[in-house]
């Protein structure tokens, strides 16, 4: 290299240092060395069978990545990784023991969920009070919106499926299901097709007279089963949940719940072994009580 293109690129770097003040070399400087170290132990954790050491880690790794938000409030990626982690860790570790406490932890998700797509579109989805300017709004969304909008319709759902007694949360149901609509839209097998695992509860935990709807329910989440190919058991626990146990059919939920325990953990893909332990544990649970069900 000769000297006089030594001097320019030196220059050249020297003008980009000038550009950046310390927080922001800081930042990136951060941001380039978690970002990978957070996207491998999601990863893992997806791998995970021991849900001890799953839930332990899924713990620190919320903690980490908030104490790396508040260093970094305008990384936003790290909204979604938290969106994502406090939604399944609630689904995985709370919602069964403490419900309450499960309904704490899908809000902070989906907050999180918003946040992300308040900073990459500059909408703020749950500060519009107006259901038919709610739906105009995230029909106009674009396309790269869809991981905010599936979390925060997902943890929004999950937090209003553990409130069907109360009226205020019932009403909010129509903008999770406008969400989901979307994202079904654009990419109906997204995230495991959790757009169709959402419509199997949302039609089959109701009744009839408040919009369930059980021939939808099965329909939705046997398409889940077939855009997963079977791999994925909570889409078999929630025909249990959504459609057995509604109809009362005991035969049923029993073959479905043992089909669930006796899954070959040999078979399943890496990415799905940790929702795959939850479901079997879940699926132990229930056939414990069913006849308490029927």
């Amino acid at each position: 290299m000769t000297t006089s293109r030594r001097a320019l690129l030196l220059l050249i770097a020297a003008g980009m240092l000038w550009m950046f003040d310390g927080c922001s070399i800081r930042r990136y400087a951060m941001r380039t060395a978690t970002g990978p170290i957070i996207d491998g132990g999601f990863e893992a954790l997806m791998a995970e069978e021991d849900l001890t050491i799953a839930k332990t880690s899924l713990e620190n790794n919320l903690i980490l990545i908030e104490g790396l938000l508040h260093s970094d409030p305008n990384n936003n990626h790290l909204r979604l990784v938290a969106a994502q982690g406090f939604t399944a860790y609630a689904m995985a570790f709370a919602e069964d023991e403490n419900p309450e406490r499960a309904k704490r932890l899908y809000q902070r998700g989906r907050d999180y969920a918003d946040a992300w797509l308040q900073h990459r579109t500059g909408i703020d989805l749950l500060a519009i009070a107006n259901i038919q300017e709610f739906d105009t709004t995230v029909s106009a969304l674009p396309g790269d919106a869809l991981p905010g909008v599936f979390w925060l319709g997902n943890a929004w759902a999950s937090e209003l499926m553990l409130s069907l007694d109360d009226i205020s949360a019932v009403s909010n149901l129509p903008r999770v299901e406008t969400l989901m609509s979307w994202v079904e839209t654009h990419d109906e097998s997204y995230y495991f097709a959790g757009a169709d695992l959402f419509f199997g509860a949302y039609y089959g935990a109701r009744a009839r007279m408040l919009g369930g709807d059980p021939d939808k329910a099965r329909a939705h989440l046997e398409r889940q089963q077939e855009l997963t190919g079977g791999t994925m058991l909570l889409g078999k626990l929630f025909v249990v949940k959504y459609v057995d146990l509604p109809a009362l059919d005991g035969d049923a939920a029993r073959k479905h719940l043992e089909e669930i325990l006796n899954s070959d953990p040999s078979t399943w893909p890496e990415d799905r072994v940790l929702i795959n332990r939850v479901a079997q544990v879940k699926a132990r649970k229930l056939l414990d009580h069913l006849d308490d069900l029927l």
